[in-house]
């Protein structure tokens, strides 16, 4: 049987080696994974140490490490092992990466979530998912930027509104773009900012299932309340969505549907009947097209929820479980700390016993 130990090995990406004190050293400091390892001789210390500072493979020729047995060099690099502290071949570049600096700026980090630290796989997965955005004030194109630099290589706009004063700086209008329509200077944005990412303009309501642009996800930005005729379309082909509720000093990000496996929009509404018997004429007059709607998103919000809101589609791109899945995450002012509102289905919404091709064509990434 061949010695898997013997085979070069070089430290994950990203894990930072720190010395407590003689004979112990600490890899990492984020607890999910931080290992203590003790009982080192000082030539042993010497010698990881030294790895931590160069590329050089881990296991090194009997001659360089005379000082340390071969059985105490395996015993070292197999504790390493399994505490997946490191791996053989080093993290390639793929060609195909559309994030900035050909995603420089977050491979390491995406590399401590991988057993095979291979972060550059994650953002070539990213690359090739698309992102529609239906709403691009400033919370959602601020979460247009955050995909686009997050690696996601096509991005789909829609808001025929004009840019508006109380839009420019957070997220990326400048005030030149006043005036403009919202989806077409949000893709001016992108282009500057990440010009591998595929920024287009589209029609959202002309969507027909099966469409040639129908993205991975779609995100909502909604005013003042929750509009469940928007989102049938998207349980009906399968499409995973997550609505983004901009309200009087708050911002409601999710639930993020998948239809068929998680509780969908209907499920949020029919739970808040349930408990509030007057909240569906409530919401009906929220919904009243008639009553003017402030177009307005406070700054602290609009951040925090941006970053949330493409925090959720990233964790469903990239192959996990978004949290937003069985929870409505709350933020708001004046402290802007996310909080968790868990959600389960309605019984009476139907949505759980969703099957077919929309249940499976929710589950194809």
């Amino acid at each position: 049987m061949v010695d898997t130990s013997l085979f070069p090995v070089r430290l994950r990406p990203g894990t930072i080696v720190l010395r407590r004190g003689p004979g112990e050293l600490q890899y990492g400091t984020d607890d999910r994974w931080s290992v203590l390892l003790s009982g080192l001789s000082e030539d042993e210390e010497a010698w990881l140490l030294d790895h931590d500072r160069s590329s050089r493979p881990l296991l090194l020729a009997p001659a360089e490490v005379r000082a340390i047995p071969p059985e105490r060099q395996r015993a070292i690099l197999r504790h390493l092992r399994e505490a997946l502290l490191v791996v053989g071949q080093p993290d390639e570049v793929r060609e195909d990466v559309t994030a900035p600096a050909r995603g420089a700026a977050d491979a390491a980090t995406l590399s401590l979530l991988r057993p095979d630290a291979a972060g550059h796989a994650t953002l070539s997965r990213r690359a090739s998912a698309a992102v529609a955005i239906d709403g691009l004030g400033r919370l959602g194109v601020g979460t247009a930027v955050v995909l686009a630099t997050a690696g996601v290589g096509t991005l789909l706009l829609d808001d025929a509104a004009p840019v508006q004063a109380t839009d420019v700086g957070l997220g990326g209008y400048r005030p030149r773009d006043v005036g403009m329509p919202r989806r077409e200077a949000a893709a001016r944005l992108l282009a500057d900012l990440a010009p591998q990412v595929r920024a287009r303009v589209i029609n959202a309501s002309r969507w027909v299932s099966p469409h040639a642009q129908r993205p991975d996800v779609v995100v909502v930005v909604e005013r003042r309340v929750l509009r469940p005729d928007r989102y049938g379309r998207f349980t009906g082909d399968g499409t995973p969505h997550l609505p983004v509720v901009v309200r009087e000093a708050d911002v409601v990000v999710g639930p993020f549907v998948r239809p068929g496996r998680t509780p969908c929009v209907r499920c949020v509404e029919g739970h808040r009947a349930d408990l509030d018997p007057q909240w569906p004429q409530l919401a009906d007059q929220l919904r009243d097209p008639q009553r003017e709607v402030l177009d307005v998103e406070e700054t602290t919000l609009a951040a925090v929820g941006s970053a949330i809101a493409a925090s959720q589609v990233l964790v469903h791109l990239d192959g996990l479980t978004p949290r937003a899945a069985t929870a409505c995450i709350e933020i708001g002012v004046p402290d802007a700390v996310p909080r968790l509102r868990e959600v389960v289905s309605h019984p009476r919404c139907g949505c759980s016993s969703l099957t077919g091709a929309a249940a499976m064509s929710s589950g194809r990434r």
